[in-house]
C-alpha cells in the first residue's frame, strides 16, 4: 500500500483531536506534522490527555509554518476555526500542497455567496478551485482536487436525507423542512457561556431558527431547494439526528421511496437505510463514519431521520474519507469502525 504524507493544522481542536485519533490506526497513512499555534510546545498529552502514552508515535505540536509543512507533507487537514482558516490555505495551496478545510471557509465556490453567508473571503480566488467535500455526491471530483471543502456537520446528515428523493423526482415541491439536533461538541472546544455545563445540561433549546448559516449550504448541495432549518441543542457530547420533512407527488408511497433511497444508497459504504419503521439512533453510530437512515410516509408527506457523529462523518471522517480519495486509495481505508455500545 502507498504511504500517505499529511500533516494537520488545528490539532488540539475537537475535530482536530478526532482526526488524529482515526488518523493513528490508518494503515497508509503517516502524520508527520501537527500544528496548535495556542498550544505550539505544549506535551501532547497536556493539550489533548486521550493521546498520553502515545506521544513517541506522533510528532510534537508546532507553530504552523506553510513552507515547513510543504517540506515534509504532500496533504494538509485544517481543523481551524471558521475564518481562519483560509490563510493557511491559500499558503498551503501556493507551496503545492493538497488542502482539505473542515471549517466553512471553503464550502461554496462563488465569493458572493461566501460572502453573503460569512462575509467577504480573503482569498476569493481559491474558492473557484474549492470541491464541496461529499464523497456520496461529488466522489469523481475529490479525486482530483487540490482544495476540498469538507461539508457542514448539519449540511451532512440533511442532505444524505434529501438527496435521494430529490434525484428519482419524488418531491411535490422544492422545500425541504429540517428539525435538527446536536451535540455539544458542534460548537468547539473553546468554552463558552452557551457550552457551559450548567448552560446545557438538563435542558434542550433552538437556536438560530431559520436563520442559521449551514441553511444556505445545505440549499447549494441540494440544486437549490430552499431549506427551511431549525437547529437545537442537546446536552451530550456528540451525534446528530436530523428529521426533515418533504412534500411527495401525488400516488408516491412508502414502497417506492424506500426504493428510490435503497437505489441511490445501494453499494455506499458510510450510508445504511433501515428497515422499514426503524428509528435511527445517535448511539448507533458514535465514533463512526455511517449514517443511519429510517423513512417515513403519511398521505404525501415523508418524514426521513438521519444520524451521524458530528465529529466523524460530519467532520474528520469525512474528510479522511475525502483524503483517501485524493490519495489514490480504497476511501473506506481506516474508516472501518463499528460503534462505540453502549
Amino acid at each position: 500500500m502507498i504511504r500517505v504524507r499529511a500533516a494537520l493544522v488545528g490539532a488540539a481542536g475537537y475535530t482536530g483531536a478526532e482526526f488524529l485519533r482515526l488518523a493513528r490506526l490508518h494503515p497508509a497513512l503517516d502524520l508527520v506534522a501537527l500544528c496548535a499555534e495556542t498550544r505550539a510546545g505544549q506535551p501532547l498529552a497536556e493539550a489533548l490527555p486521550p493521546f498520553h502514552g502515545l506521544e513517541a508515535d506522533l510528532p510534537a505540536l508546532t507553530r504552523f509554518d506553510a513552507a515547513e509543512v510543504a517540506r515534509v507533507a504532500d496533504f494538509a487537514v485544517l481543523g481551524l476555526p471558521h475564518g481562519t482558516a483560509q490563510d493557511a490555505a491559500d499558503a498551503l495551496l501556493s507551496a503545492g500542497v493538497r488542502v482539505l478545510d473542515m471549517s466553512a471557509d471553503h464550502r461554496f465556490g462563488d465569493p458572493a455567496v461566501f460572502e453573503r453567508v460569512y462575509g467577504a473571503h480573503r482569498h476569493p480566488h481559491r474558492l473557484a478551485e474549492t470541491v464541496y467535500g461529499s464523497p456520496e455526491l461529488n466522489r469523481a471530483r475529490i479525486r482530483d482536487a487540490r482544495l476540498v471543502g469538507v461539508p457542514g456537520c448539519y449540511p451532512t446528515s440533511v442532505l444524505l436525507a434529501v438527496r435521494p428523493a430529490l434525484d428519482a423526482g419524488l418531491l411535490a415541491t422544492p422545500e425541504v423542512i429540517a428539525d435538527c439536533k446536536s451535540g455539544v461538541s458542534g460548537a468547539g472546544r473553546t468554552p463558552s457561556a452557551g457550552t457551559h455545563f450548567p448552560e446545557t445540561s438538563e435542558g434542550l433549546h433552538a437556536y438560530k431558527t431559520l436563520d442559521h448559516r449551514h441553511a444556505p449550504e445545505m440549499s447549494m448541495a441540494l440544486d437549490g431547494l430552499k431549506v427551511r432549518f431549525t437547529p437545537h441543542l442537546v446536552p451530550m457530547n456528540r451525534g446528530i439526528l436530523s428529521t426533515v420533512y418533504l412534500r411527495l407527488r401525488s400516488g408516491v408511497g412508502l414502497a417506492e421511496v424506500r426504493t428510490a433511497y435503497a437505489a441511490r444508497w445501494a453499494g455506499e459504504p458510510f450510508v445504511h437505510l433501515l428497515p422499514a419503521g426503524a428509528h435511527p439512533d445517535t448511539r448507533h453510530v458514535r465514533g463512526t463514519n455511517r449514517c443511519h437512515i429510517g423513512l417515513f410516509v403519511e398521505d404525501d408527506l415523508l418524514c426521513v431521520q438521519s444520524v451521524i457523529d458530528n465529529l466523524v462523518k460530519g467532520a474528520a471522517g469525512q474528510a479522511l474519507q475525502c483524503l483517501n480519495l485524493m490519495a489514490g486509495l480504497p476511501e473506506t481505508t481506516g474508516l472501518a469502525h463499528t460503534a462505540l455500545f453502549p
